[in-house]
């Protein structure tokens, strides 16, 4: 499968706008109602989402300006510690990624 830039691609039932983005909590397998209020809790649950349809992704079929790295570690018994890299390269104003190439 090919790189696919749409947000519907990593959160199939998202509502994009001229106003907005909309990603509803079915689409965020780790958050859930009650665990809302944590931030920690969305960021990782953000991150995972992305991270995961694009490593399922070939690697020749990944896109060349952005790259994204997890592993994980045993911290205890009882905790693992998941890492994220996220690498994108931008245009000099250095707010719009670049075009693929």
């Amino acid at each position: 499968m090919a790189y696919d830039p749409h947000p519907s691609a990593y959160f199939p039932n998202c509502e994009v706008s001229s106003t907005g983005i909309y990603i509803p909590y079915e689409d965020l397998e780790s958050y859930t109602v009650n665990t809302s209020g944590d931030i920690r809790q969305l960021a990782y649950s953000l991150l995972d989402a992305v991270a995961t349809p694009y490593l399922a992704l070939g690697i020749n079929d990944r896109p060349d300006q952005m790259t994204i790295n997890r592993s994980w570690q045993a911290v205890s018994d009882s905790v693992i510690r998941k890492n994220y890299t996220y690498s994108f390269n931008l245009s000099f104003s250095g707010v719009s990624v670049s075009e693929e190439t």
